[in-house]
């Protein structure tokens, strides 16, 4: 499957009053100029700045409709934020490293590697997600945008390391760590599973639309009392929606 940045060929208005243009040998660095609100631009191309574990500042080089060079500045200024844009394609290669920043896992078994691509969060933090389930997943995004309601990721794919930091700290209680799986059975390991922004889950708008809608792109609840969590699983969707719902078989609220 082929992948191309979301990016690519689609306008984006600058919507902050002070949108500075970045030193293009050091992003870091705002200069004096600034992109006037409302100018409608086009990004060839973006860099990220690490501030954290999955935080990095994201900055867009634009150009405007006509062609004409921009600057660089940092995609916080354009409306959206880029909220799910995806950015980047980090393929599986051929390792065999059941442990490796692409091996996939469900509930301890090694599913192989995976393609993956990192995708801006709803906190502005980079997710990664299956290649083969971004696709579904933007246009699900795309009809719920028509509809009025902003659907986005808190949460995506996890690497063996990543969840196994996550069981240790959970397990040794330190500040900050919630209950988490033992490495190689969470389910944020097996490449089909996203936490969504859902704002406090049944009843918000955004849990009702998915609950209606999510599993016509092949969407579906998988887990009993997490309603931000669903997974691209086509079958057990199209199931779930057969019977008029949008869980899973035995999944209870």
């Amino acid at each position: 499957m082929a992948f191309n940045p979301s990016f690519i060929g689609k306008s984006f208005v600058v919507s902050d009053s002070d949108a500075r243009i970045r030193d293009p040998n050091n992003l870091a660095a705002v200069t004096p100029k600034v992109i006037l609100k409302g100018t409608k631009v086009l990004v060839t191309e973006v860099k990220t700045l690490p501030t954290g574990s999955k935080s990095r500042m994201v900055f867009a080089n634009t150009t405007s409709e006509s062609g004409s060079d921009v600057g660089w500045t940092s995609t916080r200024n354009l409306q959206g934020s880029f909220i799910n844009e995806t950015l980047d394609l980090l393929p599986a290669g051929t390792s065999v490293d059941q442990k490796g920043p692409n091996a996939a896992w469900s509930h301890g078994d090694f599913l192989g590697q995976v393609d993956l691509v990192e995708i801006v969060d709803n906190g502005l933090e980079i997710e990664r997600m299956t290649l083969t389930t971004v696709e579904p997943y933007l246009m699900m995004v795309e009809a719920a945008k028509a509809a009025g309601i902003s659907v986005a990721i808190n949460s995506g794919f996890r690497s063996y390391g990543e969840q196994d930091l996550l069981f240790r700290g959970f397990k040794q209680g330190l500040p900050g760590f919630n209950l988490a799986a033992p490495p190689g059975m969470s389910n944020h390991q097996n490449g089909i599973a996203l936490d969504i922004a859902v704002s406090g889950g049944a009843g918000t708008p955004v849990y009702n639309w998915l609950a209606k809608n999510a599993t016509s792109f092949g969407f579906v609840r998988t887990v009993s009392g997490e309603p931000w969590h669903w997974e691209f699983d086509p079958k057990k969707a199209a199931t779930a929606k057969a019977q008029g719902t949008c869980k899973a078989a035995g999944i209870s609220n």
